[in-house]
């Protein structure tokens, strides 16, 4: 089985969702129900990132197609010490559309979020 991975690098602005979504679609495009769960998903994940961005931070995502299922793991520099509240309309929203999803701020004071979409 092939898998495919697509890693991008963006600053962390809300104009830059567009990007993320178009690569999810386009990730996903053979199988139409996973490619509208992956792209609402990454695009509640990443928002919920940019939010919490420092000033002028990366936004680092990584994309990895195995198969039928597409796993979706980004990263931002935070001053947040917490993750995104698990009873928010964002985690429900993401919940909803992905098989796992993740998040947890790391020691080098990074917030992540990682999910897992299958057709």
């Amino acid at each position: 089985m092939d898998s495919t991975e697509v890693e991008l690098r963006l600053e962390a602005r809300p104009a830059h969702l567009s990007t993320v979504r178009a690569v999810a679609g386009a990730l996903a495009r053979s199988t139409p129900e996973l490619a509208v769960d992956l792209v609402i998903a990454v695009d509640e994940a990443c928002t919920a990132l940019i939010t919490r961005a420092r000033r002028h931070a990366e936004l680092a995502c990584r994309f990895v197609l195995d198969g039928d299922s597409v796993r979706f793991r980004a990263q931002v520099p935070s001053a947040a010490v917490t993750v995104p509240d698990h009873r928010s309309l964002y985690w429900r929203v993401v919940r909803s559309v992905t098989d796992t999803v993740a998040t947890w701020v790391d020691g080098d004071g990074l917030l992540h979020v990682e999910l897992r979409c299958r057709a």
